[in-house]
Formats: structure tokens, C-alpha cells, sequence
């Protein structure tokens, strides 16, 4: 599979030129999805309902994403039920803890060259194969973006052509259920694809935020050249946390703030969270005001921790899995991105290792 797929034009053909293209990969994506669905023992035909529901709302208020849908359908050849099994996530709600990404945000002081660096480990139990899907549009606009192949919606990172850089982590928690009785009003999760194509910088992403519906709630950092924010969304709430000077911002899959610490998982129910969280903090605190590309994507590809290690393997019970790393670089406009785990798709050697 190529690393990069640039598509072109209507929204139809854009779908059409992905199907395409990652035909093969799609179908291996829809696999995984049904047979996870199989292995969670879903009830089919209230789950079909269900995803019925959201695509109806899909349809209302974003057509241009079901268009894409249909055009990957008819480019792969994969029946559209299936191209939007694989788009509306609610095989992320048969159980928690489905992801345990972690991402990270320097700028400024922190780094050696004062570029403004986000990256992120996508990690998922689920082998969804992934994808870097360069968009250019009929207005002008690019967005690059790191999803799952065949998937639209909810992509890991990306960076839009103003400058705009958006990533998230999952938020997991029986402190939180959601409200699953708004699935024909809201999305399952803020998709930042949306945030993409309708902002140009950070703090339009927290107006716009402000009234997108959604069902769960999740980490969001969002940065330009001028200002960087993590937003800690709740299902019908955020919080906010601005880059205080320091250049640092991080989240795994835990709340931070004062504001939402009383709704996390115990650390003995989700011990992999805090162990990466912490990790990142000290190497980034050992790095600080040197930190350099290779530094966050070292981060990313620690083991410290064993099965709570950063970069994720599958061991034992455990199969969480990282399927990409996207590093964004925002002054540059450019995403540098790993299919799979970073310690092994981004090799080095080094004179100070012996």
C-alpha cells in the first residue's frame, strides 16, 4: 500500500479515487470491524439500528461525508452497508477501553528549532489498517490527514492548509456513560475532520466546539503558529488548558484538569493511562528546551512499562496495537507519519548506543 493517496475534487470523487486506490485494505478493515463485532457478542440487529440511527444524522447534516462514503464504495467495490459499518464507530462503544493513544504538543522554549511539533500514537485492539489521505478540494483547500483506510470520519491528526493541526485521544470512564439515546442527533465523537475543513486556527476550533453535538467525550489538542489548547471535551462540556509559555501539552486517555479529574477511571481499572502519561512527562522533562523531531518520535516508540509501555504491542490478554504515528509540523505544514509502531518503522542506529 502507498504511504500517501492524494485525491481531488467532489467529495464523490474523492471516495471513489481512495476505493481505488486501498481496495484491498478496505476489505481487510471491514473484516476487523465484523469480527470484532462477533467476538463482543453484539446484539446484530440492535446494533445495525443503532448505526442506522447515526447515519440518518450523518445524511441531515454532513452529506458531503456520506457522498465520500459512497464514493468508496463504488471505487472498491465493497457494498456501501459495510463502508458505513467501518465509518460510524460504534464499534468502539461495545466495550471501553478500545484505544490507548498518547500525544504530545512542544513548541517554543521546548524545542531546539521553536517549531511547533504535535504527534501521536494511534493505538487500537482492532487491526484497522491505516492511511495518510492528502486532500485537495475544488475551493482551494488541503487537508492531510492519517485514518483508517476506507474510514472519512474521525481521522487521528491531521493539518489543514491554514496551518491548523488537531489531534485526540480517547476518553474512557463508567464515570461517563454515554447518552447513546442521541444517536439520531449527535456524532459518537468529535471528528476532527469536521474541525479540519471548518477552521483556520486553534481558537475557532473551541468556538466551533461549542455547539457540536456528540455522545463521549475526548482529549483534542489543537495548535496554529500563534496559540495551542488541549481541550478536554465531556459529552456536553469542555474544558481548556492553554500552552502557558512552556511549550508543553500532553494527554493519554485520562482527564488532566481540576475541572473533569472526578469523572476518570481508577488508576487499578485503567493503570495504562497514568503509566504512559507519567513516562511522557519525564522524558520530555529530560529533553526540555532540546527536544528535536527525532526526541517526540523516540517518545513514541519507548517500551519503559512492559504491556503500559508508550509504543503498543499485543501481550498476553493485552492486544492493543500502535497502527501509526503522525508527527505534524506546523510551520512547515507537514505530517510525517508511521504505519505501524514506530520502533519499527522508523529504524536509526546511533554512535552513542553500543
Amino acid at each position: 500500500m502507498d504511504n500517501i493517496i492524494i485525491v481531488r475534487g467532489t467529495p464523490y470523487d474523492q471516495g471513489v479515487a481512495q476505493g481505488k486506490a486501498l481496495a484491498q485494505v478496505i476489505q481487510s478493515n471491514v473484516n476487523s470491524v465484523k469480527d470484532k463485532i462477533a467476538k463482543d457478542k453484539v446484539d446484530i440487529p440492535r446494533y445495525e439500528a443503532f448505526v442506522d440511527r447515526n447515519v440518518s444524522f450523518m445524511e441531515k447534516n454532513h452529506s458531503h461525508l456520506m457522498e465520500e462514503m459512497r464514493g468508496i464504495a463504488d471505487g472498491s467495490g465493497i457494498c456501501l452497508k459495510d463502508i458505513l459499518m467501518i465509518n460510524i464507530p460504534a464499534y468502539f462503544m461495545t466495550q471501553y477501553f478500545n484505544q490507548e493513544c498518547s500525544m504530545i504538543l512542544t513548541r517554543g522554549k521546548a524545542t531546539a528549532d521553536g517549531c511547533t511539533y504535535l504527534i501521536k500514537n494511534r493505538d487500537m485492539r482492532e487491526p484497522i489498517e491505516q492511511a495518510v489521505i492528502k486532500r485537495i478540494n475544488d475551493d482551494g483547500s488541503s487537508i492531510i490527514e492519517v485514518n483508517g483506510a476506507g474510514t472519512v470520519t474521525y481521522p487521528a491528526s491531521g493539518i489543514n492548509s491554514h496551518g491548523l493541526g488537531i489531534t485526540t485521544t480517547g476518553f474512557w470512564s463508567k464515570h461517563a456513560e454515554p447518552d447513546i439515546d442521541k444517536i439520531d442527533a449527535a456524532h459518537i465523537f468529535v471528528n476532527i475532520r469536521l474541525l479540519l475543513e471548518n477552521c483556520k486556527t486553534a481558537k475557532e476550533v473551541i468556538e466551533y466546539l461549542k455547539t457540536y453535538p456528540r455522545l463521549n467525550g475526548l482529549n483534542i489538542i489543537a495548535a496554529d503558529e500563534r496559540d495551542a489548547f488541549v481541550i478536554e471535551t465531556t459529552k456536553d462540556a469542555m474544558y481548556i488548558e492553554e500552552d502557558d509559555g512552556s511549550g508543553v501539552l500532553y494527554r493519554t486517555n485520562h482527564y488532566m484538569l481540576p475541572e473533569t479529574k472526578g469523572v476518570n477511571p481508577e488508576p487499578g481499572e485503567y493503570q495504562s493511562t497514568y503509566k504512559r502519561s507519567e513516562r511522557i512527562g519525564q522524558m520530555l522533562k529530560e529533553r526540555y528546551g532540546k527536544i528535536r523531531f527525532q526526541d517526540l518520535f523516540r517518545i513514541m516508540s519507548d517500551h519503559e512499562n512492559g504491556i503500559n509501555s508508550i509504543c503498543r504491542h499485543p501481550q498476553g490478554d493485552i492486544t492493543s496495537n500502535t497502527v501509526s504515528t503522525t508527527l505534524v509540523v506546523i510551520e512547515d505544514r507537514e505530517a510525517w507519519t508511521t504505519i505501524g509502531n514506530p520502533c519499527i518503522s522508523l529504524r536509526y542506529a546511533s554512535f552513542s548506543e553500543r
